[in-house]
């Protein structure tokens, strides 16, 4: 073909069978790992009260799990060199042990192990599966396939975890931990109906954390996704409390609080996924910083007037949080597209980290001074964060390089 020759885009082309297989499979144990993950804050005082452990151990408990993405990079660098798809199902097996360990413990020892083990399983699961989607689908329709993947982030709020309360209700706690941890053993077989990249055995050169150093914008995306996660984290660890000592709902109305937001989470990621590609990723990315950043400001002046200003108010901010990171994604895996799992891991490390300090300061901050304070603090990050990503990412961190 050649250059006069009109060109159909990419991210109007068909999907083939064997994307839509990728997809599906993604969507699957991805909807698994994220009930799990989410499953934790709005019935937080449940769990807390099935283990025999105060709130703020509890939130004690989620930082020590979201800590663990520190260990990302390390099993990034691995993925490059030994596969994508070999480290995504070790991730789905230790997060089915470390769930299946939470299922039977009593007391903060076992369920320290179980949540370390949990967050090590996630750690490793999230960044390697992103690596394998972003290795087969085309930067131009990138925005399409991984918005459709993340949007069971949206689900799991929407269906799953209000499912997760009624099996409380009717189980107990501990029955949620032992059907997720079952389920992610399935999905790490699964797993082995996709295909591993011929590239995948070839071994890579080692990743160089100078090649990082240099890129100016590869540095950015990772201040932002430290900034966006501490700023949401800090507010979710906080939530379920602060609906039920200010409003008094209990575990049932959290559970369908929760679907609530989970339609603007879905609203967030079918939005990506239509319309990403052609308004531009950094430009869609910038969109739903603001939108965050103006659910933030409404928790903090109007999220404790009312029961439902506040949760429109904490709506709008999953809307603005949701559409951020999915938008992100695709900017994400190109800002070293040589060692693209190093770099997805490098950035979900910082979200870590990010989460982890929220977990504490948000626990405290609604213990202590209070949720409207803590949506005060949010706001703040979620300011930072929109200038950070503003003045420092370039959708092609090699475009960065360049210039």
């Amino acid at each position: 073909m050649t250059n006069d020759e009109p060109r159909i885009p990419n991210s109007e082309l068909p999907i083939p069978h064997s994307m839509r297989r990728i997809v599906s499979i993604a969507m699957s144990t991805r909807a698994m790992h994220d009930v799990a993950m989410r499953m934790v804050y709005p019935f937080l005082p449940d769990f807390a009260a099935g283990l025999g452990l105060s709130i703020e151990q509890m939130g004690s408990l989620i930082a020590l799990r979201n800590g663990m993405g520190l260990i990302a990079p390390a099993f990034g660098a691995l993925s490059d060199r030994v596969g994508h798809r070999r480290s995504a199902m070790l991730g789905l097996v230790i997060l089915g042990l470390g769930l299946l360990i939470n299922g039977v413990t009593s007391g903060l020892g076992l369920a320290a192990i179980g949540f370390i083990a949990t967050g090590i399983g996630a750690a490793i699961f999230i960044p390697t599966l992103l690596a394998y989607v972003s290795d087969r689908v085309p930067f131009a329709r990138r925005g399409r396939v991984t918005g459709a993947i993340e949007m069971t982030w949206g689900l799991a709020g929407m269906i799953g975890v209000p499912l997760i309360g009624v099996l409380i209700a009717a189980n107990g706690w501990r029955i949620p931990f032992f059907m997720l941890g079952i389920a992610a053993f399935i999905g790490a077989g699964l797993m082995l109906l996709l295909e591993e990249a011929h590239e995948q055995h070839v071994l890579r050169e080692a990743f160089k954390f100078a090649t990082l150093r240099q890129n100016r914008s590869a540095l950015a995306f990772i201040t932002t996704w430290f900034l966006i996660f501490f700023a949401f984290e800090n507010i979710q660890v906080g939530y379920a409390t602060w609906l039920e000592t200010q409003f008094g709902l209990g575990a049932a109305e959290r559970g369908t609080a929760q679907a609530f937001f989970g339609i603007f989470e879905i609203v967030a990621s079918l939005g990506s996924a239509l319309f990403l590609d052609r308004i531009g990723k950094k430009r869609g990315v910038t969109g739903g910083l603001i939108v965050m950043l103006i659910g933030f400001a409404l928790l903090t002046l109007l999220g404790s007037v009312s029961l439902w200003l506040g949760l429109v108010a904490v709506g709008v901010t999953f809307l603005g949080f949701e559409f951020s990171v999915v938008s992100g994604v695709p900017i994400m895996g190109e800002q070293i597209p040589a060692a693209r799992g190093t770099m997805i891991a490098l950035a979900l490390t910082a979200g870590s980290i990010g989460r982890m300090i929220a977990d504490l300061t948000g626990s405290a901050l609604v213990a202590g001074a209070g949720f409207s304070v803590a949506a005060g603090v949010s706001t703040i990050a979620a300011s930072l964060t929109v200038v950070v990503f503003l003045r420092g990412v370039n959708e092609s961190g090699i475009e960065r390089q360049r210039d």
